[in-house]
């Protein structure tokens, strides 16, 4: 059998070719045949061309074979630079560029530094407008990336494509104010010519075969299989519960590999939970429907939105298990979730009140803290003390801190570090299965001295033979929050004593704290920093590191509570110790 040679065919007198797409590029093209003219009637010619043509096309599908491509920072602008190069070079000739264009691609480029006003002329105000649409949007991403793109058979990761967008919008601005010079007669040799890097011969490519290809389905089985097991942090609930939005998370974007997800994935999957009723499964309407196709419905009828708490529960149910896969993977992006949280509107304080110094009391010279009969009979009034779990030490550490419950019981034991001689508790949702309120919610807080009164180093440095979590005791709940599990125990605690009302919680310790430091004349910026309002004041501008802990410690070491005796607490904490 004699095989036939790809030749360039003759229409019309004009040489074309024409190449058949191979069955796996078809559905990424979107195309059967690639299928172009040479240009030339002459055949010696248009076989020079045809070869050139297809060598670069098989390249282009061997790009396309190998994935998504990478580019450095350099790479980047040496690609930004072959793009103003080609542009410059096509409008060389003939640099009929219009002003208007070059004023708006400053105004994308440097949006500070022009006053963009174009008035489009035309018998058509709908033609006209749609003009300048076009042209706003070919400024903010200029066509011709796409363009060089495609040509070369290039798929970039999101991050590169970011990068060589920003780098082409500043060339291509600097390729339209040089053609602006060739249209005023300057032909002088071009400035910003030499100012891009060569072009290297071989970017770096993120294919299966070099980098991790763990999918989010194999994590997610492994994510679930570690905390399910018998040691595990998970109960049969909470395992449900963060499993089914990790998995809805899968759904929203596909069974893509780690390393290909993208915080615009994290953003998608917010937005469509943000759009979904509260408890959108049992809803008339959405019953039976799958998470994306819920998501579709609730965008076409009127729904009442789940709560902001809520959707935040739900996104750190995500967090969480990126905060795993980041130290079980190879090549795994930061976590795509982090500091996404919605800033929760409602004031606190009009729907918790603080402790007044009455209820402080009581809370305090309950058997819990003074000598109760056993670790499960905290009403009744004994020799036991138990300082060595969370029902003792969360509550003081939340009066002595102004920390959210779930702050302090989400704690591990190298959350409390020394520096400087300051011995100090750092709240952050770097560790997994932690998370943060907001953004400002990370700080550092210096450990009160009546904590270390009470023998809390010791309590750590018993913890810390356990590594792990400070208050292991505590497990998370099915919602994904440590603190939903253990805010009904404690209130139980308060009503069994007759302090419970519908406006005080464990969060009433956080707003005591508030008005314990304010009467403690510490200065409201310092309050702010320390219970991690956004606010900081200047407190923000008192130095970083041991600067800042020193003085956050000096003014820790004001709080008093006026009106409380914790006198009963000291004496049976040290009668304890000296047993």
């Amino acid at each position: 059998m004699v095989l036939r040679m790809a030749r360039p065919i003759k229409r019309g007198g004009i040489y074309w070719l024409r190449k058949r797409v191979p069955d796996d590029l078809q559905p990424l093209l979107g195309k059967r045949e690639e299928k172009f003219s040479l240009k030339t009637r002459d055949p010696a010619e248009a076989k020079i061309l045809f070869v050139k043509a297809a060598a670069e096309i098989e390249e282009r599908w061997s790009n396309l074979r190998r994935g998504q491509t990478s580019l450095t920072p350099k790479q980047a602008w040496a690609v930004a630079g072959e793009i103003y190069r080609e542009f410059v070079a096509a409008h060389e000739d003939d640099p009929r560029g219009t002003l208007s264009e070059l004023l708006l691609a400053r105004r994308v480029v440097k949006p500070s530094s022009i006053k963009l006003k174009i008035r489009t002329a035309g018998s058509n105000p709908d033609m006209a407008k749609a003009m300048l649409e076009k042209m706003r949007a070919r400024a903010v991403t200029p066509a011709e990336i796409k363009i060089y793109l495609d040509r070369r058979g290039w798929v970039l990761d999101a991050e590169s494509m970011a990068r060589l967008t920003k780098a082409v919008r500043e060339s291509m601005l600097q390729g339209r104010e040089q053609v602006e010079r060739y249209r005023q007669g300057d032909y002088r040799a071009d400035p910003a010519a030499e100012r891009f890097p060569k072009m290297e011969p071989q970017l770096v490519t993120k294919n299966d075969a070099a980098v991790s290809s763990t999918t989010l389905s194999k994590a997610i089985a492994g994510w679930v299989k570690e905390k399910t097991r018998k040691d595990g942090d998970w109960v049969e609930s909470s395992a449900k519960s963060n499993e089914l939005w990790a998995s809805r998370f899968k759904e929203l974007v596909g069974d893509k590999p780690l390393k290909d997800c993208s915080k615009g994935d994290a953003r998608a999957f917010k937005e469509a939970v943000m759009s979904l009723p509260p408890n959108f499964a049992q809803k008339e309407g959405f019953k039976g429907l799958s998470f994306t196709k819920a998501v579709e419905k609730a965008k076409t009828v009127p729904v009442e939105r789940m709560s902001d708490r809520n959707v935040n529960k739900i996104l750190g149910f995500v967090r969480a298990f990126w905060n795993w896969a980041e130290g079980q993977y190879d090549d795994v992006p930061s976590n795509p979730f982090g500091r996404m949280n919605l800033r929760v509107k409602s004031k606190a304080r009009d729907e918790r009140l603080p402790f007044s110094s009455k209820q402080l009391q009581m809370i305090f010279n309950a058997p819990l803290f003074t000598g109760c009969k056993s670790p499960t009979s905290w009403l009744v009034a004994g020799k036991h003390i138990p300082f060595d779990q969370g029902i003792y030490w969360v509550p003081l550490i939340g009066l002595f801190t102004g920390a959210r419950a779930g702050e302090i019981i989400q704690l591990l034991v190298d959350d409390v570090k020394e520096e400087g001689g300051i011995l100090y508790l750092n709240v952050t949702d770097d560790g997994e299965d932690q998370s943060v309120k907001t953004d400002t919610s990370i700080r550092t807080i210096p450990v009160h001295p009546m904590l270390k009164k009470l023998g809390f180093e010791k309590f750590v440095a018993t913890q810390r033979k356990k590594r792990g979590r400070l208050f292991p005791d505590f497990p998370k709940a099915a919602d994904g929050y440590y603190s939903t599990a253990y805010s009904p125990r404690f209130n139980r605690f308060l009503k069994d004593i007759e302090v419970k009302t519908p406006k005080h919680t464990f969060h009433s310790f956080r707003h005591s704290f508030e008005d314990g430091c304010k009467n403690s004349r510490i200065p409201l910026e310092f309050i702010n920093a320390l219970q991690g309002h956004s606010d900081g004041g200047m407190a923000a501008r008192y130095g970083t590191g041991i600067v800042r802990l020193r003085l956050l410690d000096e003014e820790m070491q004001k709080l008093h509570y006026e009106g409380v005796d914790f006198s009963k607490l000291i004496a049976a904490r040290r009668k304890v110790l000296d047993l």
